[in-house]
């Protein structure tokens, strides 16, 4: 019986570390021309701290909803080519957005740890709303053709 459930618990965290790395790679390549711009972006050390805790939060948001560990609503799958544009732009507005939002954070309250936390709860929430975001991206398309 122990070994049972020891086994099914390895069986859900695998899995959940499969979804976590195909949505890093998702994420990470839909939002290159976001982390181009935040190169640019001053100041450097608050903008890395926040900008790489968006990006790993985002993957692993991104791998927890669509593997529905927690339900957000139906995800797109990763090569679904009709949402690709809507998930690029709406991964660069959350990894761009939150990791500016976190640096200034940091510079403005002067502590680091702001900077890790404003991009890591924003983020997920954020990442949340991305069914309801396609979903209604899909509705205006439908009515306007």
């Amino acid at each position: 019986m122990l070994w049972s459930v020891i086994a099914k618990t390895v069986n859900r965290v695998d899995r959940w570390l499969d979804q976590v790395f195909f949505a890093a790679w998702e994420v990470s390549v839909l939002v290159i021309p976001t982390l181009w711009f935040l190169l640019a972006a001053t100041p450097h050390g608050a903008v890395s701290l926040s900008g790489l805790t968006a990006l790993a939060v985002s993957a692993a948001a991104v791998g927890t909803f669509r593997g529905e560990y927690v339900s957000t609503g139906p995800w797109p799958r990763p090569g679904h080519l009709s949402t690709l544009p809507v998930r690029s732009a709406y991964y660069s507005l959350v990894v761009g957005g939150t990791s500016l939002l976190g640096a200034a954070a940091q510079v403005h309250l002067g502590t680091f740890w702001v900077g890790i936390l404003v991009p890591a709860v924003v983020a997920t929430g954020l990442l949340a709303l991305l069914p309801a975001v396609v979903d209604a991206v899909e509705r205006v398309a439908r009515f306007t053709v």
